[in-house]
């Protein structure tokens, strides 16, 4: 070996450490300027809350909030922060929605308890707060909950137990007769109207724990979206139509999950909390519940893309 051997393979190795190391740190820049924004926290009281719905020109939320022995449901102001109660009833209220031009909503309303009462829809003009009865009891006691609103504005999913069991019904929202559509031993739970119009998505655990499925609104064409080990449920449509997003747990935890009609489904939220109640906002961002920070408050996140 010559004397100048050395020097030679010590600039080599010299450079190459140092083309190494710009490597990584390039490597690292790219990582970060495509990491997933952190959610945005909304509310920061901790208690249990479900169903976040915002309205069409994003201004305001309704959500549900429970608090000891109530559960009563608030209007959050997206720009001045501020909350109130949609209404001063001292009655359950949950499960409230806005109408796709977002002048009204629809919520459930328990007259009796939580656990024993007589559930019925309701329909509330957002601006005189005045409340209407759409689907109630017919004989005895039933839970017609779980509204959602047909695209149009003129018809609504729900649920009800008027015939024993826990169905999907569709009904006109200026009232009258209602349109069964399952007829199943299993339960039927939290419709979902596509933004076309042509197909209304649910949970059942007709196939063994709940699942996700599908079926157009006049009861045709069920069939089964998700096939997991546990629990998928709450599903919504994204403004385009094109997926769904659900609470899953089955990686053994709850998790928000997007799948497209057509493909896999991605666990979006990925967090060691319990995540659940998605949502989508018109322009396309994911709200949920969540735990991550000790209580359950209502989040809002940019999904990557």
């Amino acid at each position: 070996m010559n004397g100048n051997s050395c020097p030679r393979n010590s600039n080599i190795d010299r450079t190459s450490v140092v083309m190494f190391l710009i490597a990584i740190i390039s490597l690292g820049f790219a990582q970060s300027s495509t990491a997933q924004e952190k959610p945005l926290r909304i509310t920061s009281d901790g208690f249990f809350k479900q169903r976040p719905c915002w309205s069409k020109d994003q201004h305001y939320l309704v959500f549900a909030r429970h608090r000891g022995n109530t559960i009563y449901l608030f209007l959050h102001d997206m720009k001045t922060g501020q909350e109130e109660r949609l209404t001063q009833s001292m009655h359950p209220e949950f499960d409230a929605v806005f109408s796709p031009d977002g002048k009204e909503l629809l919520f459930a309303f328990d007259k009796v308890s939580p656990g024993q009462g007589d559930i019925d829809v309701h329909r509330l003009l957002f601006s005189d707060r005045k409340s209407i009865l759409l689907a109630g009891t017919e004989q005895g006691l039933s839970h017609e909950e779980s509204p959602c609103w047909a695209p149009d504005g003129k018809r609504f999913a729900f649920t009800s137990t008027r015939h024993g069991n826990q169905e999907l019904y569709v009904a006109s929202t200026a009232g009258g007769e209602w349109q069964r559509m399952t007829d199943d031993a299993a339960i039927d739970a939290h419709p979902a109207w596509s933004p076309d119009g042509k197909t209304i998505a649910f949970a059942t655990n007709r196939w063994g724990d709940l699942e996700i499925a599908l079926i157009s609104p006049d009861g045709s064409n069920l069939r089964r979206l998700t096939e997991s080990r546990g629990m998928d449920d709450y599903p919504a449509w994204s403004p385009d139509g094109r997926s769904i997003a659900y609470m899953s747990q089955r990686d053994g935890n709850g998790e928000i999950y997007i799948q497209p009609l057509e493909g896999p489904a991605k666990n979006v939220t990925n967090n060691p909390a319990i995540d659940n109640f998605p949502t989508f906002t018109t322009d396309g961002r994911l709200g949920f519940v969540s735990n991550r920070d000790g209580g359950f408050d209502i989040y809002l996140m940019t999904l990557p893309e």
